[in-house]
C-alpha cells in the first residue's frame, strides 16, 4: 500500500491539476466514481494495471460513495498493484535477460573479430609459402641440371630380366612443374585443378610436405573437402614430430586445413584430432591452443544440450543450443552442415516449447543451407532428407499442413527405392498420407456425400480448424464468463494481428501473409460464437 499512499499524494497535491482526459470521460463533467470503476476494470483486463490503479484511486477520493463501493474498489485496487508488482518483476527479469543477450553480442562481436584475424593469418601464411616456393624454384633454376641415375631389375612373366631406369631428374621436375603451376598465378596460388592433376602423377612415396600442402590447398579451392581432410592428415602423419610447430610452416597451414575440411564436413571430432595432435607435441602451440578450446566449447556444449533433451528439459537444452550457436560464431570456419545439425536440434526443442516461429526461422536455415550443400555434392542426400523432415514435424505443429506435405514429399524423393530402404519409405509414405489427410479438413472445400450442393454445403467440406489454438487463447477460458473471454479475444486479436501484418512482419513472408488471414478469420467466427 506504500506505492498507493505516494500516488494519493500526488494526486493530492495543491499544485497537480490531472490531464483532462484521465478525469473526464467525454464530456466537460468529471468521471463519476462509478464510470472510473469501470474504466478501471477495462484497462485490468488490457494488462493496463498502472492506469487502472490510478483510475480507482481517483474513484475512491470522491466523495458520497456508498461502502460496497469502496470495499470493492479497495479489493480491485488491492489486486491492480498486485498485478504491477509481478510486471515490475517480469519487466526486471526481462532487462536482465536483455542484458545478458547484449554482454553475449559483445562476446560474438569480439570473438568473431578474434576468427576474422586467424582467416587472414592463414591466408597471409599460404601467400608466404607460395614466396617460399618461388624462392625454391629460383634456387632450383640457379642450381643447373644435375642427372642421377636410379636403376632396378624386374623379371618378366617370360623369365627375363630387364632393367628400368628411372632418373631422380624426372621426378624433380615434376614436382618443379607442380611448384610452377601452383605459384604461377601469384604467391597465393591458383590454377587449382591443372595443378591439382600434376600432383596425381607424383607417387606417393615421392610427395614432400609441401606436395601434400599444395594437393590439399587445391582440393579446398576446388571444394572437395573430403580429399582435402585426407591429403591434410597424410601431411600431418609425415611431418609429425616433437620440434616445435611454427606458426606459418607447412604443417601448422596443414592443421588449420584439415580442421576447417573437417568441420565442413560436419566432423567436429576429427577437426578437434588435428589441433590434439599439435599439442600432443608441441603443448605450448597458443593459437592451436585457442582453436582447440574454441571448437571444444561448441561440442561440450551441444552435449549438454541433449544431456538436457533426455531428461525432458527443453528450456535448459535450448538454452545450450543458444549459447552453442554463439559460440559457433567464433570458430575459424563456418561449417554449413555442422551449424545446421545444430539449427535443426533447435527447431525440434523450440517446436516442442510451442515457440514455432523461432523454430522455424531455424528449421528454414538449415534447409537453405543443406540445399546449397547438397547442391556441391558436399551434403548428402541423407542429410537433406533429415533436415526436409525435422521441419516437416514443426510445420505440423504450427498446423501448416500446406508446407508439411511439400517437405514429405522432397523427402521421400530422396529416400532411394531398394529393398534397404522399403520399410523407411513405406513410413514416410504412411506420414505423408496422414498429413495430406489433415491438409484436407484444414482446407476444407472438399465434397462428398455429406458434404455438397444438395446438402446444404455448396462450397464442400467446410474447413475444420482449432481457432482458439490459431489465436493462442488460454485452454481454459471456455470456463470464465463472456466479459473476460471477450476482452482475451480482443487483446489476443489486436497482438497478433500487429505481428503477422504484411507491412511489419520480418520473418518468411509466406508464412507471415497464412497467419494474418488466419487471425482475422479465427476472430470472426469465435466473435460470432461468443456474441463479443
Amino acid at each position: 500500500m506504500e506505492v498507493a499512499k505516494k500516488l494519493q499524494g500526488v494526486l493530492e497535491a495543491q499544485n497537480y491539476e490531472p490531464p483532462k482526459e484521465l478525469t473526464h470521460c467525454g464530456g466537460k463533467r468529471p468521471c463519476s466514481a462509478g464510470k472510473l470503476w469501470k474504466r478501471a476494470e477495462e484497462m485490468r483486463k488490457a494488462d493496463m494495471h498502472d492506469d487502472a490503479g490510478a483510475d480507482l484511486i481517483r474513484a475512491l477520493l470522491k466523495t458520497g460513495i456508498e461502502v460496497d463501493f469502496i470495499d470493492r474498489c479497495k479489493r480491485s485496487l488491492q489486486w491492480a498493484f498486485g498485478s504491477i508488482q509481478r510486471q515490475r518483476e517480469r519487466e526486471k527479469r526481462e532487462a536482465i535477460e536483455e542484458a545478458k543477450q547484449e554482454a553475449r553480442k559483445e562476446e560474438e562481436r569480439a570473438a568473431m573479430e578474434e576468427a576474422l584475424e586467424r582467416i587472414k593469418e592463414y591466408e597471409a601464411d599460404f601467400s608466404k609459402f607460395g614466396v617460399m616456393l618461388q624462392e625454391s624454384i629460383a634456387n632450383t633454376n640457379t642450381d643447373g641440371d644435375g642427372t642421377k641415375e636410379n636403376k632396378s631389375a624386374a623379371v618378366g612373366a617370360d623369365g627375363t630380366t630387364t632393367i628400368e631406369k628411372e632418373t631422380e631428374k624426372e621426378v624433380e621436375d615434376l614436382i618443379l612443374n607442380v611448384k610452377k603451376s601452383f605459384v604461377e598465378a601469384g604467391p597465393q596460388g591458383g590454377n587449382w585443378s591443372e595443378t591439382l592433376q600434376l600432383t596425381k602423377k607424383v607417387r606417393p612415396s615421392d610427395k614432400s610436405t609441401d606436395i601434400l600442402l599444395i594437393e590439399a590447398r587445391c582440393h579446398e579451392m576446388l571444394g572437395d573437402h573430403k580429399s582435402a581432410l585426407s591429403a591434410a592428415g597424410r601431411l600431418i602423419q609425415k611431418a609429425a614430430s616433437y620440434t616445435p610447430w611454427i606458426n606459418d610452416s607447412p604443417r601448422m597451414i596443414a592443421v588449420t586445413l584439415g580442421a576447417n575440411a573437417a568441420m565442413q564436413l560436419g566432423l567436429s571430432e576429427n577437426a578437434i584430432s588435428f589441433y590434439q595432435t599439435v599439442l600432443k607435441f608441441d603443448p605450448e602451440q597458443q593459437k592451436t591452443r585457442k582453436q582447440y578450446r574454441g571448437l571444444k566449447k561448441v561440442v561440450k556444449l551441444m552435449g549438454k544440450a541433449d544431456e538436457q533433451i533426455e531428461k525432458g528439459y527443453n528450456k535448459a537444452a535450448s538454452v545450450f543450443v543458444e549459447d552453442c550457436l554463439s559460440a559457433m560464431r567464433g570458430l575459424d570456419v563456418d561449417s554449413p552442415l555442422f551449424r545446421s545439425r545444430i539449427q535443426l536440434k533447435q527447431c525440434a526443442i523450440l517446436s516442442g516449447m510451442g515457440k514455432f516461429e523461432e523454430a522455424l526461422n531455424h528449421c528454414d536455415s538449415a534447409v537453405e543451407q543443406r540445399v546449397a550443400g547438397n547442391t556441391n555434392d558436399s551434403v548428402s542426400d541423407k542429410s537433406l532428407k533429415e533436415a526436409y523432415l525435422v521441419r516437416a514435424e514443426a510445420l505440423l505443429a504450427d498446423m501448416d499442413y500446406d508446407e508439411a506435405v511439400q517437405d514429405y514429399w522432397a523427402a521421400d524423393r530422396l529416400t532411394p527405392e531398394d529393398a534397404e530402404h522399403l520399410q523407411e519409405k513405406r513410413e514416410l509414405n504412411q506420414k505423408l498420407q496422414q498429413t495430406k489427410h489433415e491438409q484436407e479438413l484444414w482446407n476444407g472445400g472438399l465434397k462428398d456425400m455429406r458434404f455438397n450442393e444438395n446438402t446444404g454445403y455448396p462450397d464442400g467440406r467446410p474447413p475444420q480448424r482449432d481457432h482458439a489454438k490459431i489465436l493462442e487463447l488460454p485452454i481454459d477460458l471456455d470456463e470464465r464468463s463472456k466479459d473476460i473471454k471477450c476482452a482475451w479475444l480482443k487483446k489476443q486479436f489486436k497482438a497478433l494481428v500487429r505481428k503477422y501484418h504484411p507491412d511489419k512482419y520480418k520473418g518468411n513472408k509466406k508464412r507471415g501473409t497464412r497467419k494474418f488471414k488466419e487471425v482475422k478469420e479465427a476472430k470472426e467466427i469465435i466473435s460470432k460464437q461468443w456474441e463479443c
